[in-house]
């Protein structure tokens, strides 16, 4: 089934798509540090600037330094070649202060002007790219879009903001990593997601009544056949995506991602997983979850830890094994943690950060899901969280350390990031830089972590984009 086109679409790929010409071409880099005005004065400032421009061939890497303030100039080289532009801003001593990377896949036959803009932030911590969102959600579902976006869409409005409560739901709102600006359309998808799943361009979308694949570059949908063995889309919408290293992605109903004020959602457990080749089918756990962690192991599977209501007797975490269609109790203890993130840290190690058990903050764990007999998770001393998080999403540091973002426990809880150093047993926090309640962080094409959405404590909606850069 097809829908009229929306309204307006996202832009065509027009910097990422090759041009006719292959005579080289020069080039000129403008290093901008965004919303962050003063990023290359802070102690210690910039002293150097280096972009290095890789072809994906490999066959061209070239670089130009300069002050800043100064020309970027790269000379001739071949247009007809795709890049990635990184940048370096190195201080008096030679340390990397400043760190940026332009979405890859940038053909200079494409570009309309002589000038590439490159956003480039402080690193160890939230910037502000330029542009912003034209309209922000709370607690939306995000993803990274055809290599060049992130977007959210679906989510709730905001309370007592008149701009966000005039919001359609089911619109698309995208930040553009290759031009550095918001953009969005102006129609609707088909229906207002409260889960996402991306390939390329299409997105599927799913809410308690159905699912819809659309291609937002055309703007053509269909609907998603309910897979046998589902009842309906209700049992895993609001569930978390998972994505596997073989091109599958799981949509995971125990993991119900839920406002700050709210219960995780009714349990559940079912789990829709979608094919390399878009087919849908279903898992179940043997335990419906309400609040779980989940998360991919290469060479063990889809793991799904704790989680409320699980009942007493439950195991702690079940897996989903490569070729398998039902999880595997794993004899974990029963964990009812609710809330937490899990992130792979080592060949078959994940680690549980945040959550909310009895009121209070989770600790920190290691577990081997991998395990056949007498498991058991080893508490990291130390490397709790500083207050009970809930929704929380980690994602692997070099160093041995971890980011989870995550929203404080209760009604109007305010999105946090802390930095966890496993083997020091340290937790720093880094904060955002625009306090913001209901924000959704995702991994970017271009290799940072990006903060979307939300709301300020007052109610007005929180539209710049934030990333950090996690290497």
């Amino acid at each position: 089934m097809k829908i009229p086109p929306m309204g307006r679409v996202l832009p065509a790929l027009g910097l990422l798509l090759p041009g006719c010409a292959s005579e080289p071409r020069p080039l000129t880099i403008e290093v901008v540090p965004g919303h962050e005005a003063a990023a290359f004065q802070e102690d210690p400032p910039v002293a150097r600037i280096e972009v290095t421009a890789t072809s994906a061939e490999g066959d061209v890497a070239v670089s130009a330094a300069a002050a800043p303030g100064g020309e970027l100039d790269f000379g001739e080289i071949p247009a007809e070649r795709a890049y990635t532009f990184e940048v370096r801003g190195f201080d008096a001593g030679g340390a990397t202060v400043v760190r940026g990377r332009s979405a890859s896949g940038i053909y200079l036959a494409g570009l309309s002007g002589e000038v590439l803009p490159l956003f480039a932030q402080r690193t160890g911590g939230w910037a502000r790219p330029p542009g912003e969102l034209e309209a922000s959600r709370v607690g939306a579902p995000g993803a990274a879009l055809a290599e060049r976006y992130v977007m959210l869409t679906g989510g709730d409005a905001a309370d007592g903001a008149a701009a966000a409560a005039d919001v359609d739901p089911a619109r698309l709102d995208a930040y553009d990593l290759a031009e550095w600006g918001g953009s969005a359309s102006s129609g609707a998808l088909p229906r207002a997601a409260r889960s996402l799943v991306v390939r390329g361009s299409l997105l599927l979308t799913l809410d308690g009544e159905g699912a819809t694949w659309t291609d937002v570059l055309s703007a053509q949908s269909a609907e998603a056949p309910l897979p046998a063995g589902l009842a309906s889309f209700a049992e895993v919408a609001g569930g978390r995506t998972v994505e596997a290293a073989d091109g599958r992605s799981f949509v995971v109903g125990a993991a119900r991602a839920a406002a700050p004020a709210e219960a995780p959602g009714e349990p559940s457990d079912a789990v829709l997983v979608v094919g390399a080749n878009r087919a849908l089918s279903v898992a179940r756990l043997r335990h419906a979850r309400a609040g779980a962690a989940a998360v991919w192991v290469d060479g063990v599977g889809l793991v799904v830890a704790g989680g409320s209501a699980a009942g007493a007797d439950a195991a702690g975490l079940e897996v989903l094994a490569d070729g398998a269609t039902a999880f595997d109790p794993r004899p974990f203890p029963p964990d009812a943690v609710e809330g937490a993130g899990a992130v792979v840290t080592g060949p078959g190690e994940i680690v549980l950060v945040g959550g909310v058990q009895g009121g209070a903050a989770a600790p920190t764990r290691r577990l081997a899901p991998g395990c056949a007999g007498a498991c058991a998770a080893a508490e990291v001393a130390g490397a709790a969280l500083p207050a009970a998080i809930a929704g929380v999403v980690a994602f692997a540091l070099p160093g041995g350390r971890l980011l989870a973002v995550g929203a404080e426990a209760g009604e109007g809880g305010l999105t946090r990031s802390f930095v966890v150093d496993l083997a020091a047993a340290q937790v720093e926090e880094l904060p955002l830089r625009e306090p913001r309640r209901g924000a959704t962080v995702v991994p970017a094409p271009n290799g940072t972590l990006a903060l979307l959405g939300g709301v300020h404590a007052e109610g007005t909606p929180a539209l710049t984009v934030e990333t950090f850069f996690p290497e």
